[in-house]
């Protein structure tokens, strides 16, 4: 069955690494650059699964790309965010209410952006420099948004396991059992961290797979090489939870 539904699948790898030249400083990035590493990415958390996830990583890295307000509130999950970002794994904005940055003008965009800068800040004292538009929907408008808020990378993908499309377990696998026949070609793949199959079935298959082929799964930052940039801004201080960690 699996090989029926690999006939099926667009080939993967044809994403080319390179990034976009920079706007004003920022970087539009489709896949990783090092061979033999892959980056597994998990957008619209926080939520229920983030330990599990990140314990499916089997001692890898990955990187979250979070909401302030989208499944569930973010100030409820700080101590994951914290455990997360202690561990090695790199985190990132995908707006506070997953909007369509497309649909919004320069203050609505703002917002998006300051809302989860500020919780970010509350809760690591860092300010997150990448970010992952909802739906892959970006524009110059965007673009320039980010730039002026100081952020260094948007980030895309190359492969989409399509866990938050409502596509089966089996087409997921099968978008990973494709990027294992690749090697050692790198790879930057779409997850969601929200998808409770995601950590329960399609995860525990295929990191144990990619590693046994010799990926090394890493944060988006390491996977970048050269190219790669310390994700945030230091602020401050963590903060301690108080009646404005609300959404």
């Amino acid at each position: 069955m699996l090989g029926s539904l690999l006939a099926l699948l667009p080939l993967v790898g044809l994403i080319a690494a390179t990034p976009t030249p920079r706007q004003n400083g920022l970087q539009t990035i489709y896949n990783c650059e090092v061979s033999g590493q892959i980056a597994l990415t998990f957008d619209d958390g926080p939520y229920i699964y983030e330990t599990d996830v990140a314990n499916a990583l089997n001692g890898g890295l990955g990187t979250f790309f979070l909401n302030g307000n989208n499944y569930e509130c973010i100030y409820d999950h700080y101590q994951t965010i914290r455990d997360l970002h202690a561990a090695g794994h790199t985190l990132g904005s995908h707006t506070w209410s997953h909007a369509d940055l497309t649909t919004l003008d320069y203050n609505g965009i703002s917002q998006e952006l300051e809302k989860v800068e500020t919780a970010f800040i509350n809760i690591l004292g860092l300010k997150p420099l990448y970010f992952r538009p909802p739906y892959g929907s970006i524009n110059d408008l965007a673009l320039q948004v980010l730039a002026d808020r100081g952020y260094k990378k948007v980030f895309l993908w190359s492969d989409d396991i399509g866990d938050a499309n409502g596509e089966s377990v089996s087409y997921s696998d099968g978008v990973y059992w494709n990027i294992i026949n690749d090697y050692p070609n790198p790879h930057l793949v779409l997850d969601h961290s929200t998808i409770q199959t995601t950590s329960s079935e399609v995860l525990p298959w295929a990191v144990p797979q990619l590693q046994s082929q010799g990926y090394q799964l890493v944060a988006v930052d390491t996977c970048l090489g050269a190219n790669g940039e310390w994700p945030y801004e230091w602020v401050g201080n963590p903060g301690n939870p108080d009646g404005s960690w609300t959404c």
